[in-house]
This record gives structure tokens, sequence and C-alpha cells, in this order.
């Protein structure tokens, strides 16, 4: 465990994200293998905040405005999802918002293996390269590089075990506060999720078109 420590919370944000994206790979990967061999087909559709928000249409039938609902829900996530929860560190001493991320991940593989998408795919989706060409992934990686950007901002730790846990307030000699590499970081994660957010609403136009 102090190897992977070492690593993730590095000084150098090239080698957090670096750690945290391998272990997301592993995790996506199995988790999209075991779903796709033992969960059943649509399971998790309509059943997240997100597909509720994302509806089943192309917004006012323009590929812009779809774009910006898109990008605004996806920013919200990486905000209050992501971000947020790096206020906290858990006992350990690990960003909180490495475990939500990895719980994203995690999901987007499940909607994956099981075409639990808001807008089908025709069926599960095995697991494949194929999947670089969708923009899921690379919001994953947007979600990674802000949280591994964002390590340093917490003011918190958990003590104990869940459901007993207590917060108590980390006394610390440096600033709780973003260095150069990290807005560098966090600024490059927002340009991701705006590029593969424009790539998601282009494909669903050409679901609509098809």
């Amino acid at each position: 465990m102090d190897v992977f420590k070492r690593y993730l919370l590095h000084e150098r944000i090239l080698v957090r994200f670096a750690a945290l994206f391998g272990m997301a790979v592993v995790l996506f990967v199995s988790a999209w293998t075991l779903s796709y061999l033992f969960l059943p087909e649509g399971i998790l559709r309509g059943r997240s905040a997100g597909a509720v928000l994302a509806g089943d249409d192309l917004a006012a039938g323009s590929v812009l405005v779809e774009w910006l609902r898109i990008f605004t829900i996806n920013l919200g996530v990486m905000l209050l999802c992501i971000v947020a929860p790096n206020l906290l560190r858990t006992e350990h001493g690990y960003p909180l918002g490495y475990t939500t991320v990895i719980i994203l991940c995690i999901l987007y593989a499940i909607t994956l293996g099981t075409d639990s998408f808001t807008l089908s795919q025709g069926g599960k989706v095995p697991p494949s390269l194929a999947v670089l060409g969708r923009s899921g992934v690379y919001e994953i990686a947007a979600y990674i590089l802000a949280t591994t950007a964002t390590y340093s901002i917490a003011r918190y730790r958990l003590k104990g075990h869940w459901p007993r846990q207590s917060i108590e307030a980390i006394v610390s000699d440096h600033p709780f506060r973003l260095g150069r590499e990290q807005w560098i970081g966090f600024v490059l994660a927002i340009v991701i999720l705006l590029a593969s957010n424009a790539w998601e609403a282009y494909r669903i136009m050409l679901y609509f078109a098809a």
C-alpha cells in the first residue's frame, strides 16, 4: 500500500495521473468483462441522475444545444462528485475524489457491458478497443486528471469506519491551494471534457439522423 500511496500522492501531477489512470483501466476492463458476461442487459438504464438529465432526444434539435447540455451535466459531475470530495481525505490519506472517480469508472464499465445507455446501442457491448471511439473513456480520463490536479485542496480527514466516522481538520504548514502545474492540469481536464462532449453530441445527432 505504501508503494501505491507513493505514486498516487506523488508531487508531480503526471505521476499521480498515470498511477490512478492505470488503476482505473484495470478495474474498468474487469468490471466491463464481468458485467458483459453475467449481468442482464439494460440493468442500469434510466436509473442514474445523469441519464434523467440527458434525456432521450436531441436537445432542441441542435447539436450545439446538445453539446452545451452534455457539458453542463458532466462539468457538474466533475465539480460536485470529483473535485468537491477532494476537500476530504480518507483515514489513509487518499483524497476522497480518488474513490468517487473509480466508482464512476466502474459504473461506466457496467453501462457498456450491459448496454444501459439511454439510447440503446443494440445490445450488450463486448470488451474491445472500439471503446476508444466513444466519448465516455475520455470523460473518465478528464475526471481522473481533475481529481489528481486538485488532490492538495483537502481541509479535513475522515476518521474511523463507516457509519461511525468523524471528521477532523487537517493542520498543515502548506497552503491549501493549486499550484501552476495543478491549474494547468485542471484546465486541461475541462478542455478534454469539452472535446469529448462535442464528440458525444455529434454521435447523438448521427443516431437520430439514421
